[in-house]
């Protein structure tokens, strides 16, 4: 069996003079390259071999600058999709699967194996890598190729869907030993976008590609009956939260950050720290790639032109990287301004907290009063952590090694023997700190922060606790929330602590049934808590 990626930079005529800043879904760029890095690295890794699908503009980045080892490149997209939009990218994987004439499993760019699917699936008709059940992506799309296509094919019509399931096939993998079902299928999916081009600027063309790649993928198949073996367990939340256990390495065999997921910082943080740690070669090509390239970069930490990527020698100057401190106090003041509790040229000065005080005074509403001094508060403290730790170079440096061995350190405890595991020692990390809160100001990424901000001026007080730390990376400070579990395990690990003794002391919280009854399950809820609350740096590790 043949595997595959297909990597499309758009029509021929468009300007790829800037790709490198291209995010596709990610937080920034590097990301991008780097998810693209670690699913070759994988997929060679495990298969054995990848190929790549590209046109000439992929083949120069992918290939001839990020050196990724495909063991076959075809540029055969180069101008083939010159009469279509960018936004229909699904196009291109369809092409790809249509120019296959054996057994063959496409895998996505964001898709990243660490153990190699059974052979029983890789030998059927069709696969794909789960079956998606009434998600609504899939209804709304159906509904705007109804509302505002002239040529709907009888597949997609509403007497089909409406007041049933609506079933697709995921294509994060696809693919099968069926390549006259995948030329058939192809040609039904260009015909559908060929035919319907003017009214493309109607609909959310983005959606669009779920449906005639994944819905008219399952469709064909059923109308055909032949039966589509799927990878992963049938979907019908669109939270897709089994796809993103990075967490879980090395017991999981496959991560794959849907959507909205490439926007969460600890997804893209452990795609960074998966390939630095992995193939650090190819992290730190992407890194100088992208800071030469003059793109933005999330990761903050290599923005200073003094800090030598190779050797990582030497990082002088005492500049911080500027950043917006009070990300969320000025939402929130927006957010009042909005609801006329304050006036609309009511100004704050944010580094000065006899000001802010002052001012917050006069509000009027004590729930609103007390939500915008804590939010303040906190953005303050994490400002000051911030100058604390940023500052001095030689701290910097000192903070990115601690950073980049613990990465390791997690990886390879977890792969011990559990007689060895046991015997590991954790403790609480050199600097942080503990703040009490009555809100919870967490967001995965800045478009949340409306929406956060909402809902807690408009909820009442509930008891929180958070731990501020240094996101090395981000050259951040960043806020993590303890739940009831890692309040305790980090109570517990003030002194240097195994991980026996965790397990043994956390008996004390869990009822003698829960335990003697499945004590397995109770371990593995622990050692999992554990896991999460390392690879956040909330503990670290001692010894082992």
């Amino acid at each position: 069996m043949k595997f595959i990626h297909t990597f499309w930079t758009g029509p021929s005529q468009n300007n790829k003079k800037d790709l490198i800043s291209m995010k596709a879904g990610w937080l920034s760029c590097e990301y991008h390259w780097m998810s693209w890095a670690l699913s070759c690295l994988q997929a060679n890794k495990v298969f054995g071999a990848i190929e790549l699908v590209t046109d000439n503009k992929g083949r120069e980045i992918l290939i001839d600058q990020l050196k990724l080892p495909y063991t076959h490149v075809s540029t055969d997209l180069e101008n083939k999709l010159d009469d279509y939009p960018p936004q229909v990218w699904a196009l291109a994987k369809i092409y790809t699967y249509s120019i296959q004439s054996g057994p063959f499993l496409h895998l996505d760019g964001d898709v990243y194996f660490w153990k190699k699917p059974d052979e029983l699936l890789l030998k059927s008709t069709l696969i794909a890598q789960n079956l998606d059940k009434n998600l609504e992506i899939y209804r709304l799309g159906l509904n705007e190729i109804n509302d505002h296509f002239t040529n709907i094919p009888s597949i997609f019509k509403r007497n089909k869907y409406e007041n049933k399931d609506i079933y697709a096939s995921n294509a994060g993998i696809l693919g099968g030993y069926d390549p006259d079902f995948f030329k058939q299928y192809a040609r039904a999916a260009f015909e559908f976008i060929a035919d319907n081009k003017k009214d493309l600027e109607k609909v959310n063309t983005a959606s669009l590609n779920f449906i005639f790649e994944q819905y008219l993928f399952c469709q064909l198949a059923a109308e055909r009956n032949i039966t589509v073996n799927y990878y992963k367990e049938m979907v019908d939340n669109p939270v897709f939260k089994d796809y993103i256990k990075f967490d879980e390495f090395p017991d999981v065999d496959m991560v794959h950050p849907v959507g909205g997921f490439k926007k969460y910082q600890h997804v893209c943080n452990h795609v960074a720290k998966k390939l630095r740690n992995d193939y650090p070669e190819y992290y730190y090509r992407i890194i100088d790639l992208v800071r030469n390239s003059g793109a933005n970069m999330r990761l903050a930490i290599y923005t200073s032109p003094a800090f030598v990527l190779n050797e990582l020698k030497t990082f002088t100057g005492s500049e911080v990287i500027g950043c917006d401190h009070f990300r969320c106090t000025k939402a929130a003041i927006d957010y009042l301004k909005d609801k006329k509790s304050i006036d609309e040229h009511w100004k704050l000065d944010l580094n000065s907290i006899n000001d802010i005080i002052e001012k917050i005074e006069l509000i009027k509403d004590v729930n609103e009063k007390a939500c915008l001094l804590e939010v303040y508060k906190l953005e303050s403290k994490m400002k000051s952590l911030h100058n604390l730790v940023y500052t001095e170079p030689e701290n910097v440096l000192k903070l990115y090694y601690r950073d980049k061995n613990a990465y390791q350190d997690i990886q390879q405890i977890f792969s011990l023997p559990e007689t060895e595991l046991l015997k590991v020692k954790i403790s609480h990390p050199k600097i942080y700190s503990i703040y009490e809160l009555f809100w919870n100001w967490t967001y995965n990424h800045k478009e949340e922060i409306p929406l956060v901000i909402k809902n807690n001026f408009s909820i009442e007080k509930d008891d929180q606790q958070v731990i501020l730390l240094p996101d090395l990376l981000q050259k951040s400070i960043k806020a993590y929330y303890f739940d009831e579990l890692d309040a305790i395990i980090f109570d517990l690990a003030k002194h240097p602590i195994t991980m026996e003794s965790v397990l043994i002391k956390m008996e004390d919280y869990f009822s003698f049934e829960e335990i003697k009854d499945d004590y397995q399950s109770y371990k593995k809820l622990i050692f999992n808590s554990i896991r999460r609350i390392l690879y956040n740096g909330v503990l670290v590790i001692i010894e082992y």
